[in-house]
């Protein structure tokens, strides 16, 4: 089952701005798309970087509503499941894989239909939680994500923001494992500096964007969320 970006998605990174600087893809003939795409806000915004952008939701309530307020004549919505993606082996060229992985219920599965579906050389912005980080980012309690089921669920109860918890992240190196197959680049460093830039003042800003970048990705293992590009090799493991 592929679930709606939660609360969490408030805090989705700056895919735009990424895409444009780091991905040795050639866009304007790519085929994008974008897992779990819920409102379909972000999968509208890539309609002019890509050939074609194609937004997978599972729920139909909320991709009826998508449907109806679309008007981008390259971005196309479908329903599917991310454990089953409805489409062709090697199709695609770029897949956005946003604050998914912790709500299926097998993300290993979620991965291998990544790496099914994407072409040799093909390209991942995969951004999710990190297990590590003491606040948990779609309910915004502290160690929610450390205790065992029947005690998240209390929790939840207790502060009245729930009755079950299902997400469950993973570590850095949980997720570095899972997605092995990949070759990997920790944007993390870039997406952190970028966003702290654009929320300070001006000055400030200005500095921030100076820091070197290998400095806020040292700290990657500990920071709330992960943002990496993942690509397909071209030769098989």
């Amino acid at each position: 089952m592929l679930p709606t970006r939660g609360p969490a998605a408030s805090g989705l990174v700056p895919v735009l701005p990424v895409l444009k600087e780091v991905l040795d893809l050639d866009l304007t003939t790519s085929i994008c798309i974008d897992v779990g795409c819920a409102s379909g806000s972000v999968t509208s915004s890539l309609s002019g970087l890509f050939k074609m952008t194609v937004g997978v939701e599972y729920d139909s309530v909320a991709l009826a509503d998508v449907q109806k307020n679309n008007q981008d004549f390259n971005v196309y919505f479908v329903r599917g499941d991310a454990l089953k993606l409805p489409i062709p082996d090697q199709s695609c060229d770029f897949i956005l894989c946003l604050q998914v992985y912790e709500h299926v219920v097998d993300d290993g599965t979620l991965i291998d239909e990544i790496y099914r579906v994407l072409r040799p050389g093909g390209q991942v912005y995969f951004s999710g939680p990190n297990k590590l980080f003491p606040i948990e980012p779609h309910y915004h309690l502290l160690f929610l994500h450390w205790l065992p089921e029947r005690a998240s669920a209390s929790y939840l109860r207790i502060t009245g923001k729930g009755e079950i918890y299902y997400e469950r992240s993973r570590t850095y190196w949980g997720l570095r494992t899972l997605t092995s197959r990949f070759e990997f680049s920790d944007m993390t460093g870039e997406v952190l500096r970028y966003k702290m830039a654009q929320a300070a003042p001006d000055f400030i800003g200005k500095v921030i964007r100076r820091l070197p970048v290998w400095i806020m990705t040292s700290m990657s293992p500990f920071l709330p969320n992960f943002n990496w590009i993942l690509t397909k090799p071209t030769s098989h493991n």
